[in-house]
């Protein structure tokens, strides 16, 4: 038994001879199944269109033997795997083979409805638990996932069991979210983590650079990660020993193999051993080493296998580096030297990334491992040796005996806690949507249950964006009781940054994709460890751009969260146009499974953040939520807090001046102007200034344009009715001009001009911004009172 950081699990990977047999039976199996799945579904499934369906022969085969070692002796039922992308079709085919995926299934890769052409939680049905894709982002998931499971050992009283592994491609590593998140996981001291490099020397378009292996290695130690290297084959560690050869020749061998150039390597492995013979004779003989003495004993097939029998294609090699690295504490990163094309005659070939098999070669490839006409798909015999052998295995590792799921579904097994409608917060008269932000998480702390499962976090501005009165209530986590040197030395902070296990702030670096695979992961804490957290970050608006990849991950991923953009638009503005954001609103619209809310009033915002937190226990239809909020401080609007009211806040707006009801409205010009956050300042003074014309402008407050938008999107697809944007506008008043207004891009707001079926001028930003005070830059890019009072006189007086 070996036990870290409270992780108990039986690991007896090391295995006996005639285990050894049948588990290399099992990896022959699979590199043909998936071979051939991958042949089927291009070659063979009737496709609508002649678009070629893909699907990575040779990137899934490099994996074939690490994935069957982990999958058939390694893993447990409590690890998440975090599968490369381009080697789903190994894992599906392992989840057949194990009986957990049926072969109709099975055969359903890359089309509609069937299994995704990578691994997927939320659309394949074989026990996906981290999603993974380009950009590398599922291997970072998997340092986030560890620190989720970290900390809730840390606060619940219980050690969540299992590790997380990610299986990464060595071209992954350039992603630049990779370096940024390494540094994190031994920042937090994870124990539980393991990243298996597929070192096949290959990306899609050329070979890795000369020294690509001890590059990664020094990448993952300079992060302060432990390094293992699978590199050489039981055949090669046997050779380098063997005491009949002549004198030095295993070490000779040895150092042509860390001294080859990876083009050469890759090169020869398409070359007939003959050629590999003279090119080691020659470096023998530069080395002064009989090596042609020494390769006599080997004829040239097996020569070949000699040279190309590396570790990451060794079942017995894998099984004792994963039994080795049970007992290497904090992150582990295992680089695994493999083969692109591993057991195929694309084996190593520069151009192997895209290949399919020809018919021909797939043919020689079924009689090589002995499959008869008709028997392509087929598994092991029920009752067989080798299926015998698996089921002995997954019972001996705890999993559930096929069919059903090889992972186990998991659910919140904590009581919901009791969420608010309302919080008693007094706020003062002229505040900013963000200050408000900061009283209610203060407020929020307080509430039971409820307040112990809050998790905030940000990227290194947590001060600046309201969190202070939070982490002075909470706490900072850390994996460690840290000593306050502030405090002990006398030096009065308003911020008592306290850290220790039981912290509920997350302060991560500036990396803003960590930001949301943290936010990620945290929330999908019931799904992964069976314990809810209520998840809540911070981040600069600007900056919501910069982690966009990783929020997309996250929401793609039903991952449940809440986070706040701010300060947003304009408002930075003394910090120069980089850090003003335009953009932002149009992300929020668009990204899906995805709620956003750009409040004007801490009223609005305390209405949305209280439905927020409650939404999250919705593991089903809950969404994560994006708030977008300001520092600029308004006067608070006087409305009644009512049912309906907070209805129509969370429903996407509602009338704030409502001049309907005047006695000569019908004969009088009048306008909307619907608005959206700190830009309700500027369209009620812009209403204000058109009633002393006679002009009566109407002003609605618009609080999620995204949630009027779904309605729009509705109608568009055939419903009958836009569902609340029918009671916010209904027919009878629209045919009515309109302004809409906001501190971001136009289009946000522009297309109610197709429900109003009216003119509408659209006022936004739609350029970059400046260091400047706030009104100039409103003036610059007429968005303010004057801006709206133009656009008024141009809609109902000048055409």
């Amino acid at each position: 038994m070996q036990q870290q950081n409270g992780l108990t699990q039986s690991f007896d990977i090391e295995i006996g001879e005639n285990d050894l047999l049948t588990l290399r039976q099992v990896e022959q199996r699979v590199l043909w199944l998936t071979t051939y799945l991958l042949h089927y579904i291009n070659k063979l499934r009737p496709s609508p269109d002649d678009l070629k369906v893909g699907g990575h022969q040779a990137s899934s085969a490099s994996l074939v033997s690490l994935l069957t070692a982990l999958y058939c002796v390694a893993l447990r039922p409590d690890d998440h795997v975090a599968i490369k992308p381009h080697a789903a079709p190994v894992f599906h085919v392992l989840q057949y083979l194990l009986g957990y995926l049926p072969a109709d299934t099975l055969r359903t890769l890359r089309d509609l409805g069937g299994l995704q052409a990578y691994p997927n939680r939320t659309k394949d049905p074989d026990s996906v638990t981290i999603s993974t894709a380009s950009a590398g982002l599922g291997a970072a998931a998997t340092i986030f996932g560890a620190l989720t499971q970290r900390y809730i050992g840390d606060h619940f009283g219980h050690k969540p069991r299992g590790r997380y592994i990610a299986i990464v491609g060595d071209a992954e590593l350039d992603e630049g979210n990779i370096p940024e998140a390494l540094g994190e996981a031994r920042a937090y001291d994870l124990q539980n983590l393991w990243w298996i490099v597929d070192f096949n020397r290959q990306s899609l378009d050329r070979i890795m650079p000369e020294h690509a292996a001890s590059h990664i290695r020094r990448q993952f130690e300079a992060k302060d990660w432990h390094v293992i290297e699978l590199r050489y084959g039981a055949l090669q560690e046997a050779f380098f020993r063997d005491p009949a050869l002549p004198s030095g020749s295993g070490q000779c061998l040895k150092d042509w193999l860390d001294s080859c150039r990876l083009s050469q390597y890759q090169t020869l492995m398409s070359r007939p051993g003959a050629e590999l013979r003279h090119t080691l004779t020659q470096f023998g003989l530069q080395q002064g080493v009989d090596m042609d003495r020494a390769l006599q004993r080997l004829d040239d097939h097996q020569l070949k296998d000699l040279v190309y029998n590396i570790g990451g294609h060794d079942i017995r090699q894998i099984l004792h580096t994963l039994a080795h690295a049970v007992h290497v504490p904090g992150p582990l990163m295992i680089l695994a030297y493999t083969t692109k094309g591993w057991g195929l005659p694309i084996a190593g070939h520069l151009e192997n990334h895209a290949a399919v098999l020809t018919d021909g070669q797939l043919a020689d490839l079924q009689a090589a491992h002995d499959i008869a006409g008709g028997a392509e798909w087929e598994g092991f015999q029920p009752g067989g040796m080798e299926q015998t052998w698996l089921h002995q295995s997954l019972r001996k590792r705890g999993f559930p005996l096929p069919p059903g799921r090889m992972m186990p579904t998991r659910t919140a097994g904590t009581p919901p806690a009791a969420i608010p409608q309302q919080l008693q917060v007094r706020y003062p008269q002229t505040t900013s949507t963000q200050a408000a932000f900061g009283q209610m998480l203060v407020a929020l702390s307080d509430v039971p249950q409820l307040g112990d499962r809050i998790v905030t976090l940000s990227p290194d501005v947590a001060v600046s964006t309201n969190l202070g009165g939070w982490i002075n209530r909470r706490g900072v986590y850390a994996s460690d009781a840290r000593p306050n040197d502030w405090r002990e030395h006398g030096v009065e902070t308003l911020l008592q940054w306290n850290e220790g296990p039981a912290g509920q702030h997350i302060e991560l670096g500036i990396a803003e994709h960590n930001f949301y695979l943290a936010l990620s992961m945290l929330g999908l804490a019931p799904e992964m460890h069976g314990d809810m957290l209520w998840p809540i970050g911070t981040i600069y608006d600007p900056f919501v751009e910069r982690g966009l990849d990783a929020l997309k991950y996250g929401t793609y991923a039903h991952a449940k969260f809440i986070f706040a953009g701010t300060p947003s638009g304009l408002t930075l503005c003394r910090e120069a146009g980089a850090h003003q954001s335009f953009l932002t609103p149009l992300l929020g619209i668009g990204i899906p499974d995805l709620r956003y809310y750009e409040p004007a009033y801490a009223a609005e915002l305390e209405v949305i953040l209280c439905w927020a937190l409650a939404q999250l226990t919705d593991r089903e239809r809950g969404e994560s939520v994006y708030m977008r909020l300001s520092t600029k401080s308004l006067r608070q609007a006087a409305v009644e807090i009512t049912p309906e009211w907070r209805q129509q806040v969370l429903s996407g707006g509602y009338w704030l001046r409502d001049y309907r009801t005047a006695a000569d409205y019908a004969t009088a010009p009048h306008i909307h102007l619907l608005a959206s956050g700190v830009m309700l300042a500027e369209a009620l003074s812009a209403s204000d200034a058109a009633l002393e014309d006679g002009i009566y402008a109407n002003v609605i407050n618009i609080t999620s344009v995204d949630q009027l938008f779904r309605g729009w999107m509705r109608l568009c697809q055939g419903e009958h009715h836009a569902g609340y944007l029918d009671q916010l506008l209904p027919r009878e008043d629209r045919h009515t001009p309109a302004v809409t207004l906001l501190d971001g891009h136009p289009l946000a707001l522009g297309w109610l001009g197709n429900l109003l079926h009216a003119p509408v001028h659209a006022l936004g930003v739609t350029s970059f911004g400046e260091s400047a005070a706030l009104p100039d830059l409103y003036h610059k890019h007429h968005i303010d009172a004057d801006a709206v009072l133009g656009a008024i006189a141009q809609l109902l007086f000048t055409g």
